[in-house]
């Protein structure tokens, strides 16, 4: 696809996946599955400065588990410029821990069943969606899942009864060498669950799988079945995952991939303006600034009260 010239985003346009790491001020996890070099809070902002983007919303990072120490901290710091999807354990999370972390700004759980390539069963898998769920329902939360496409078939039905909204990583994560999309296991299954108004999805990550021979096809009908539950994300700082371990070396400090950021924006913008037949406009205005506020609850002017402590966000 030719690159429009134009790369500007709405006012308030978010970016609605990205990490940080500072493994000085916070420890990875001892059984991190990898280790990726610094990549702060000052260096993520200076990313979405040179972007045009003002909010962010920070994704547990799975180098560090269930700590949501770092996040924590980056919400404060923000100071009402950001959200955040945590990772927690749903057996010994307290109530007064996932207040506070609401108060910070948290508004999501991520479940992370690719970057470990954790196999389970379907029993099982619906059984962990309903422990999350029954934790952060009350506190209108979304599940986040990071799954691989043919994943999906396993949880389509138990994701229309969980009662929280669902949020599928990376468009749903396709296989890159599965050839076409629309023949890959877990297609249909995902098209009609963003058809049923119930789950959301982000328009992240394609770098894994951009060679496929039907990906603008793909996102063009993502856009067209869902307009209201697409959000944008960078996915910086683009860690390589395991696969990208130095000689399979997990403790060796990995680089991150090399992406042309201003060419993915400017891809995402000729997909939008593919799916409206127009201009884009109304579809772009959509993904960077009005889903991603109400997919993240955000308000500037109200103060938002869980537990009796408030913050303004």
């Amino acid at each position: 696809m030719a690159k429009p010239s134009d790369q500007s985003l709405p006012p308030g346009s978010w970016d609605s996946h990205v990490h940080i790491v500072d493994e000085e001020m916070f420890p990875l996890h001892p059984s991190h599955p990898y280790r990726p070099r610094k990549a702060d809070l000052h260096d993520l902002m200076k990313f979405e400065a040179e972007h045009g983007i003002s909010h962010v919303c920070l994704v547990a990072f799975s180098v560090y588990h269930d700590d949501n120490s770092a996040i924590a901290w980056a919400l404060e710091k923000l100071n009402g410029r950001g959200r955040a999807v945590v990772c927690i354990n749903p057996s010994t999370v307290t109530d007064e821990e996932l207040d506070w972390l609401h108060n910070l700004g948290a508004r999501g759980v991520r479940i992370n069943l690719r970057t470990r390539s954790q196999q389970m069963d379907q029993k099982d898998f619906q059984l962990l969606l309903e422990q999350y769920a029954n934790r952060i329902r009350s506190r209108g939360w979304a599940i986040q899942l990071y799954v691989a496409l043919a994943q999906i078939e396993q949880i389509a039905s138990i994701i229309t009864r969980l009662g929280v909204p669902v949020v599928i990583d990376h468009i749903g994560a396709p296989d890159a060498n599965g050839g076409r999309i629309q023949n890959q296991p877990g297609y249909k299954a995902f098209m009609n669950l963003l058809g049923s108004g119930l789950v959301w999805t982000k328009l992240s990550g394609v770098y894994r799988f951009n060679e496929l021979p039907d990906l603008d096809e793909y996102v063009v009908k993502i856009l067209r079945t869902a307009p209201d539950r697409v959000v944008w994300a960078s996915d910086w700082p683009h860690s390589g995952g395991t696969e990208a371990n130095p000689n399979g070396d997990r403790h060796a400090v990995q680089d991150y991939r090399q992406v042309d950021d201003h060419g993915w924006i400017a891809r995402c913008k000729q997909w939008c303006e593919m799916a409206d037949g127009h201009d884009g406009q109304t579809l772009i205005g959509k993904i960077w600034r009005d889903n991603p506020r109400t997919l993240w609850q955000f308000d500037n002017n109200k103060r938002q009260e869980v537990g009796g402590s408030t913050s303004r966000l």
